[in-house]
């Protein structure tokens, strides 16, 4: 059925109906199948009855994204809470990241008495290592009034997640509903460098032929990776195959790759178009224009071709991503992150490898991260087709690997659950020694044991029980630390429990009196050194005075016994160190320095160090509600998070600038109206029809 040049498929007519029906939802589809459209519907039906709706996203950016789209059609009835940004919390349509919405189930269940429908967008983040538990907590722990609408990917084990969210939460009725087939069927190519385009049938041959030993040789002495990327491009350009995702998995690489191209692929026309929007939306994020970076990107996009990762600031990811809307972009050099929620779809996307560093050493990419990126090519209602290249390092790759990542199986989902020893604390108060019950109600308890009947996802009974001995080990280091006495927390423990993310490292601190006697900027520095990762190809100025020894010896003796009690257990997750390497900056920075002199304390990117200092903002206020109301340290925390909160680094003012008129995203499902204007009058009714 149509409706204003919308096309309903099948499964989202079922979806719909599904919602109506008061049900929750699990729908799998492709990307770009139009999952999205499922969410808006919903949200607006619980907004046309008077209740709540919220969405959830796995990522800030889609967050911000999901409170600009939601804004523009109701305006002041939409709110957002991220971390970095709250605005209009107790909104009818309120925009949340997992894991804010799991603190509220623990912090604040009753803020969520009139919320009828939560979205899981990308719910499939279930299984990744550091943050899958969030999502399975969510479900496990959420209001049982609560109805989901779960938007995954396509997964084998779909229907296995189903079962369990049926297990976890008895009283909802669940619907699934799986679509296969892609709106754009994707083309796939092969091409190796030195050779072209081969069909992998080809490379077989060619691997069983006598003369396969001579290509090792041929092609590694003339490989030029500049001279076959710009072959790639012309081939792009001349079959008419642009605009163009091209994904590179390290910044470096991103940056190098676009300032290579040389072939100009916009006219005179288009070329001043571009530059005009981009001098609009860097005026309008207050980027100077003789920014470094600005600069580049500027001379990049005369030619057409432009970067994004995550260490440009936010605002010049921003501009990039708005320049990529206009269809104008042709090639962008991207990290995987592109690929995650923001619907911004191209004609083709080019993988420059087929192996990426998963964090412990450099592996084939999966066949699910393969199919997800490839999942961006073809644009809906503007392309009949999807081209999907990938670069395949032959013959150090055979053709039998290359097949695997473009057309193996996709891995299942696998629980990831973990607790975190706040979230015990929570649970503890309220179960006592029943806690680790807990394990039972894991996505993990659901796979345990036996074949799968559908191909996969099933876990060995061992890591199930290794998941419930390290929630032991977890509440012994928690009784040995003072937290946990006679079955009930100690004060030391209801402090923590209000702290979701780090919480034992500030609770220390604040219970040995390190913070006592802070002024603000040494604040700020220890902060900043609970939350900070140095990179390793980061250098940083040292800063040595003997009020910073001080500080650094007092906050690691306060911070040791913690160590200890989780070296004595054995314990595998274990808290994250203090780091102080960032002090120079973050003490600079504190001081009211302006960002352009950070880079003479770090080499850390722009992005990172925005990241960085929000996520200490972030921790400050945490602390600052965790504490006493009469408590003299307050004043000093919120002193020190005006101090940090400023200029680029203060995400509500990039989010309350938003996109200019004269530049407006595009989107594949066209409902720029309201969708209670344009969903079927059959649609809104709660008839049992599909």
């Amino acid at each position: 059925m149509d409706y204003k040049g919308v096309t309903l498929d099948p499964f989202q007519e079922q979806a719909i109906h599904a919602v109506n029906r008061e049900a929750s939802v699990l729908v799998a589809a492709p990307t770009g199948a139009g999952k999205t459209l499922i969410a808006e519907y919903a949200v607006e039906k619980r907004v046309a009855e008077g209740r709540r709706a919220i969405y959830t996203a796995p990522i800030k950016a889609l967050s911000n994204q999901k409170f600009r789209d939601f804004t523009a059609a109701y305006g002041d009835r939409v709110g957002i809470k991220t971390g970095d940004v709250t605005l209009n919390p107790d909104a009818s349509i309120l925009l949340m990241t997992t894991e804010i919405f799991r603190n509220t189930i623990f912090e604040s269940p009753e803020s969520l008495a009139d919320v009828a429908t939560v979205v899981f967008d990308e719910i499939h983040y279930l299984d990744d290592i550091e943050r899958g538990t969030v999502w399975e907590e969510s479900i496990i722990f959420a209001p049982a009034h609560i109805r989901f609408l779960c938007l995954s990917a396509t997964v084998p084990n779909i229907y296995a997640l189903a079962q369990w969210i049926r297990r976890v939460r008895p009283g909802t009725p669940l619907e699934t509903i799986v679509e296969r087939n892609r709106p754009v069927p994707l083309k796939h190519q092969i091409y190796v460098p030195g050779l072209g385009l081969r069909a992998l049938e080809q490379l077989d041959k060619l691997e069983r032929s006598r003369d396969f030993g001579t290509y090792f040789r041929r092609l590694d002495r003339h490989l030029n990776p500049h001279a076959w990327r710009a072959r790639l491009i012309d081939h792009l350009t001349e079959e008419d195959r642009l605009p163009a995702l091209w994904f590179a998995f390290n910044r470096r690489e991103c940056e190098e790759f676009a300032a290579l191209v040389r072939r100009p692929l916009l006219s005179d026309p288009e070329r001043r178009h571009m530059l005009s929007r981009f001098d609009e939306l860097t005026a309008r994020y207050a980027i100077p224009a003789d920014d470094p970076t600005c600069r580049q990107l500027r001379d990049l996009l005369a030619r057409g071709t432009a970067y994004h990762h995550a260490g440009l600031l936010p605002t010049l990811k921003e501009v990039v991503e708005r320049m990529f809307t206009t269809g104008l972009l042709k090639l962008l050099f991207a990290t995987e992150t592109f690929a995650v929620g923001v619907n911004m779809p191209a004609r083709t996307v080019v993988f420059n490898t087929l192996h990426k560093y998963d964090g412990v050493r450099v592996a084939y990419l999966r066949t699910r991260e393969h199919h997800q990126m490839s999942g961006r090519a073809g644009r809906r209602g503007l392309d009949r087709a999807g081209y999907v290249y990938s670069v395949a390092e032959w013959p150090h790759v055979r053709s039998r690997d290359i097949r695997k990542v473009i057309h193996g199986e996709i891995e299942p989902l696998r629980s990831q659950f973990n607790l975190s020893y706040a979230t015990l604390l929570t649970l503890y108060e309220r179960l006592g020694d029943k806690v680790l019950a807990a394990a039972e109600k894991s996505f993990a308890h659901e796979q345990e044991g036996g074949p799968s009947p559908e191909g996969g996802g099933r876990l060995n009974p061992r890591a199930v029980e290794r998941k419930l001995r390290e929630m032991k080990k977890k509440l012994q280091v928690l009784r040995t630390l003072g937290y946990l006495r006679d079955r009930a927390l100690t004060p030391k423990g209801r402090f923590a429990k209000q702290i979701q993310g780090y919480e034992l490292q500030v609770t220390e601190l604040y219970s040995r009196g390190v913070l006592r006697d802070l002024r603000e900027q040494e604040l700020a520095v220890l902060f900043g050194a609970i939350t900070y990762e140095a990179k390793k190809s980061d250098w940083h100025r040292k800063s040595d005075t003997p009020r910073l020894r001080w500080l650094r010896k007092a906050a690691y003796r306060a911070v040791d016994p913690i160590l200890h009690a989780e070296d004595a257990v054995d314990l595998e997750d274990r808290i994250k160190e203090l780091d102080f390497r960032l002090m120079s900056a973050v003490a600079a920075w504190a001081g009211g320095c302006a960002w352009e002199e950070l880079s003479a304390h770090t080499g850390a990117s722009d992005g990172d160090l925005v990241r960085h200092f929000r996520l200490a903002i972030q921790l400050l206020r945490t602390a600052f509600y965790a504490i006493a109301p009469d408590d003299p340290i307050r004043p000093r925390l919120r002193a020190t998070v005006e101090r940090l909160h400023r200029d680029v680094v203060d995400a509500e003012r990039q989010l309350r600038l938003g996109p200019t008129d004269a530049e407006t995203p595009f989107s594949p499902t066209v409902a720029t109206e309201k969708i209670s204007e344009n969903i079927p009058a059959r649609f809104t009714s709660n008839s049992r029809e599909v």
